[in-house]
């Protein structure tokens, strides 16, 4: 996820979080939220008879001013509640086959505005952040509840398809999770000034369902649900004006 896309979608946006900002602090600067459910997207296919796909995404963003002295650091902590829940279903008999496919997810970044603009001064380390992410899919080959069953053309053998009263056969699966995560962000050696540091949140809720048309055309009937749906909680911002030790703020991969 690039860092532009999550500032466009938030400088066309207004407040979907509440932003609250009071007066700046030389030393520290939080902002929280204990209300909610914040940027919430959902993505719905219901009893879908074909490929299918829908989605959704919001944005929101919420921020704290804070002054800074020549050639400082701000580390930025941003914790959050991610509500994530994906709901899956098949339905169907005489070997219908699909996959059902829901997924959710939470993300953060947090960037510099000089104070009262939208114009970005600086976005800190490490960039786009995710805090939650589920995909769930759901296979399945359903043969049905045979009811009863009759000769129909004499010849002594019953065609289970053709010759026998079969009800629908349903699979489903439903996760639900709410958790709280925590990640650290840091601004190194920002220029003196008022900034508001704004962090930015998205959700996306995205949902497919593919049907097997060899099995429909061999006779099976089948249909697939989905459901996805992710939301921001309560939240915290806090910023800290502090001072890295020379040459210890490092761009360095892990070595495995």
């Amino acid at each position: 996820m690039k860092s532009s896309k999550i500032l466009l979608a938030m400088i066309s946006v207004g407040f979907a979080i509440s932003a609250s900002a009071g007066t700046p602090s030389a030393k520290f600067a939080a902002v929280y939220g204990d209300g909610g459910p914040y940027v919430v997207s959902t993505a719905v296919i219901t009893d879908a008879t074909e490929d299918t796909v829908d989605s959704g995404s919001n944005s929101g963003y919420t921020f704290a001013t804070i002054k800074v002295p020549q050639d400082k650091e701000l580390l930025i902590g941003v914790s959050a509640e991610v509500g994530l829940t994906t709901d899956t279903s098949i339905k169907g008999k005489n070997g219908g086959t699909a996959k059902s496919i829901a997924g959710a997810a939470g993300f953060v970044e947090v960037c510099a505005l000089h104070a009262g603009t939208a114009t970005v001064a600086a976005c800190a380390a490490p960039g786009p952040v995710t805090l939650s992410s589920r995909i769930q899919t759901l296979s399945a080959t359903l043969g049905g509840v045979i009811e009863n069953c009759e000769d129909l053309n004499g010849d002594g053998v019953i065609d289970v398809k053709t010759e026998c009263a079969v009800t629908d056969e349903e699979i489903g699966l439903m996760l639900d999770t709410v958790a709280s995560h925590h990640f650290n962000f840091v601004l190194p050696n920002m220029d003196q000034g008022e900034y508001d540091i704004t962090a930015y949140f998205m959700t996306t809720a995205d949902v497919a369902v593919d049907i097997d048309e060899v099995s429909v055309e061999e006779g099976g009937t089948v249909t697939g649900s989905a459901y996805a749906n992710a939301f921001i909680g309560k939240y915290m911002v806090t910023v800290q004006q502090v001072r890295a030790v020379k040459g210890s703020i490092l761009d360095v991969d892990i070595i495995e």
